[in-house]
């Protein structure tokens, strides 16, 4: 029964993401003409929506460690599916664009910190709260000095540009999200504990399945680029990898210090 949650969660994701979160973006972003590269950052922190529910959901109940491998195999898998959607439609050759180059350095970072803390047994460490945040407001800094939008990125043809619209479909989108997410962590430690598996194999269930709106949104980017003409322009590799790296480094910038507050607040409260 619980694998049969995990499946109709991880669907119900996948269709929410395609069909409600990136057409409610699509309309917010064409109503308030945002560049590709905006766009690209805030589906990247919309589509973390699940491992925000998992981490949190897993720092209260105490299983810290498969919370927190969730956050670090997510990026690591979130970095594979961009590759596999550059290798389907050919990007390779944009990718190694100089102009991305920041983007690409903190999608790695973000891969690297969860999983260098771990080895050194400070990922429960409280500074970490503040000292994460204050890396998210590094690569946004960096970010915009590094690689500001270019004046000749495009909207899609596809933005309706309908604001209120846009705003409840991606707004109802995210709470549905958060819903399935939070069934699919449930179903998905109760089927990892009856098996007996390990934590860590249980954050890396939790990093898949909770990466499916990241695979949905790259392919999307692409798939559209290319029904549009207008592949090899760098707006579409510009728009996914700022999906990719809004993606890994809301998850250890703001996720991880979230999850890691709740975590420390629900060891504090029990031991009290």
């Amino acid at each position: 029964m619980h694998g049969l949650i995990m499946i109709a969660s991880a669907a119900a994701i996948i269709l929410l993401v395609k069909y409600g979160l990136l057409r409610g973006i699509d309309h917010v972003a064409g109503a308030m003409n945002w560049s590709v590269k905006a766009r690209g950052k805030l589906t990247g922190f919309a589509t973390s929506v699940p491992e925000l529910v998992c981490l949190v959901a897993a720092g209260l109940s105490g299983v810290w460690e498969a919370g927190l491998w969730n956050i670090a195999s997510s990026n690591i898998i979130n970095c594979v599916l961009m590759l596999s959607a550059v290798l389907v439609y050919r990007q390779f050759g944009d990718l190694m664009n100089r102009r991305f180059i920041d983007e690409i350095a903190f999608a790695g970072l973000a891969i690297m910190v969860p999983i260098t803390l771990m080895y050194w047994g400070m990922d429960t460490e409280w500074y970490l709260v503040p000292s994460l945040l204050c890396f998210f407001g590094f690569y946004q800094f960096v970010d915009q000095k590094v690689n500001p939008p270019s004046e000749t990125e495009s909207t899609s043809e596809e933005a309706v540009g309908n604001l209120p619209f846009g705003i409840i479909v991606a707004s109802t989108a995210l709470i549905a999200i958060a819903i399935a997410g939070m069934f699919l962590g449930d179903s998905t430690a109760k089927v990892v504990l009856q098996l007996g598996i390990h934590p860590i194999v249980a954050g890396w269930i939790l990093g898949f399945v909770t990466s499916i709106p990241e695979m949905v949104t790259f392919f999307a980017v692409y798939a559209t680029a290319k029904r549009e003409g207008k592949l090899h322009h760098l707006d579409d590799t510009q728009e996914a990898l700022d999906n990719l790296t809004g993606s890994n480094m809301s998850n250890v910038g703001i996720i991880y210090p979230i999850g890691l507050a709740a975590y420390l607040l629900g060891a504090l409260l029990i031991g009290g």
